[in-house]
């Protein structure tokens, strides 16, 4: 019935260090305060409109490389035309 839970000395050992690093994480000290609902609530909506500028940013950091090559071409291609002239 305990077939599944049968372990190798790798996956002992793994857990076992797992478990030791999860004993030796730092607890929260009770005399801290929680943020209140307010300090959350602002938190949040901030975080919130940097997600939106960060989307709305996006295409424009794609297009700004291509923008550059298009106009540096634009320009070689002048330069060519214009020693042809």
């Amino acid at each position: 019935m305990t077939e599944w839970f049968d372990l190798n000395e790798v996956d002992e050992n793994a857990i076992a260090t797992f478990m030791s690093r999860v004993a030796n994480l730092r607890t929260p000290k009770p005399e801290t305060r929680t943020p209140d609902a307010a300090q959350l609530w602002c938190k949040a909506k901030l975080i919130a409109r940097w997600e939106a500028e960060r989307r709305a940013q996006r295409p424009l950091d794609f297009m700004q490389p291509i923008e550059i090559a298009g106009g540096l071409v634009a320009a070689g291609v002048l330069l060519y035309l214009s020693f042809l002239a």
